[in-house]
């Protein structure tokens, strides 16, 4: 019984990670690919950071904060793992 309920725990973290991961890829690194290629495709990811109304090189500071503390939480939680 407890090995059951220590690999649901494991599979909700791993699910974690990799929700953390993807919010990680689609609002902090597609924004900076849209920025640098200009493509209509990802107008979607910058919705967030449009409010701010940043031009030129600040265009980028939102997305890279959100890529990299989505990185940072999920190398964390992912560390908590291997320990446990």
């Amino acid at each position: 019984m407890t090995e059951r309920t220590g690999r649901q725990a494991g599979a909700g973290r791993r699910f974690l990670i990799n929700l953390i991961g993807a919010v990680g890829l689609v609002f902090g690194f597609l924004p900076m690919v849209k920025y640098l290629l200009d493509l209509d495709l990802f107008d979607f990811t910058v919705a967030p950071y449009e409010w701010l109304g940043l031009t030129g090189a600040a265009r980028f500071l939102p997305p890279a904060m959100v890529l990299v503390t989505c990185l940072v939480i999920a190398y964390v939680l992912e560390r908590g793992a291997a320990e446990s």
